[in-house]
């Protein structure tokens, strides 16, 4: 499970290619949590182990909603950044944990839109969410996302049929014409085709830190601006899909 979130995880470790921000959504939460610390952890060669698990490290602070508050405030941005703006104390890269980040007002997505306009050389942010919807496309556009869905889940939007559209996915450059937009028509019909979208985009990644090539960083950038436009428009999926093939 999570092959290949794992596999870019370990390329961006392995490259010494770590993103200033990354956005783990989907509905194992838990998992997103315990990920997050464990690859600060391991970006910090393990230092100070126990405290980072176990949230008390001054070189971590972790966001969440407060007692009896509806939504993450604009203070708690503030005291966000201000972290940010620290000399860490004794670990190589600091770590900032935004728990439950569907939460957050329009206030704090702006403040936080900021920060991340402005990354800091020693720290990564961890925007841990349910669900990207919630997530503004201008955040999503700033951070590298990757999905994560609990066994029951994953078995509602992944299937053996969804294997070959991957696969299909993975060497589009090698299909016909024809082919792209019967594809594209196939994912259009899907109740749920974003977890496609996100592990295409997972791989292309992977690949990225292996071959470097700016033709996959171009394609990238249109995959995710296609994403984007489709998480926050009500326009036609299989015209976006088929202009977006079209590019390779």
């Amino acid at each position: 499970m999570y092959s290949r979130q794992l596999k870019y995880l370990d390329l961006v470790l392995k490259n010494n290619a770590v993103p200033h921000a990354f956005l783990f959504y989907g509905s194992d939460f838990n998992y997103q949590v315990n990920l997050a610390k464990d690859f600060l952890i391991k970006i910090n060669k393990a230092e100070d182990k126990k405290q980072i698990i176990n949230e008390s490290h001054p070189d971590t602070i972790f966001i969440s909603r407060e007692d009896e508050k509806k939504e993450i405030g604009i203070a708690q941005m503030r005291r966000l950044k201000d972290f940010a703006s620290l000399t860490s104390n004794h670990l190589k890269c600091k770590g900032i944990f935004i728990k439950e980040a569907e939460y957050l007002n329009e206030e704090s997505w702006n403040a936080l839109l900021k920060t991340l306009e402005e990354p800091m050389g020693n720290s990564i942010i961890f925007i841990l969410s349910s669900n990207i919807k919630n997530i503004p496309k201008t955040i999503v556009s700033r951070v590298v996302s990757l999905p994560f869905y609990n066994e029951d889940i994953l078995n509602k939007v992944h299937s053996p049929k969804d294997d070959i559209i991957i696969t299909k996915l993975c060497s589009i450059e090698k299909l016909a014409f024809a082919e792209r937009i019967d594809l594209a028509e196939e994912i259009a019909k899907k109740e749920n085709f974003f977890p496609l979208l996100d592990t295409w985009l997972i791989k292309l990644r992977s690949d990225l830190l292996v071959n470097n090539k700016k033709e996959t960083a171009e394609f990238m950038e249109s995959l995710a601006k296609a994403k984007n436009i489709l998480l926050s428009t009500n326009v036609n999926t299989r015209l976006v899909l088929e202009n977006l093939f079209f590019r390779v």
